[in-house]
């Protein structure tokens, strides 16, 4: 959760007043069907299997790691706050 301390507006136009708090629910985004193949199954394998249909090339800067910070993994935070 974090508190905007001045406004803020989105690229959709959407606006946060200052003094507002924000929270995102982070288990909802690894839930999502447009971001991985059958979410709600458990698959041991999801990030590997991700790894191996990259080229060569794009291998060491994958973002299919199981500890990666990015929009579509948020266990780690994003971002400034990333851990």
């Amino acid at each position: 959760m974090r508190l905007a301390l001045r406004p803020f507006t989105f690229s959709n136009g959407v606006t946060v007043p200052a003094g507002t708090l924000v929270a995102i629910s982070g288990s909802a985004s690894h839930k999502d069907e447009g971001t991985y193949h059958d979410p709600y199954k458990f698959d041991g394998f999801r990030f590997s299997e991700l790894r191996e249909s990259l080229s060569k090339e794009d291998i060491s800067t994958s973002r299919f790691q199981s500890s990666s910070a990015s929009s579509k993994q948020l266990a780690f935070g994003l971002g400034r706050h990333a851990w």
